[in-house]
């Protein structure tokens, strides 16, 4: 079995902004 790494410009990066403004971040990361 062959390991797998992704080439830098293969990935695609997605930025998600989330307002976490008074809650937990465990609570947050749930709901992402």
């Amino acid at each position: 079995m062959k390991t797998f790494s992704a080439k830098a410009h293969e990935v695609e990066r997605k930025w998600y902004v989330i307002d976490a403004t008074d809650k937990v971040l465990g609570q947050v990361a749930v709901e992402a």
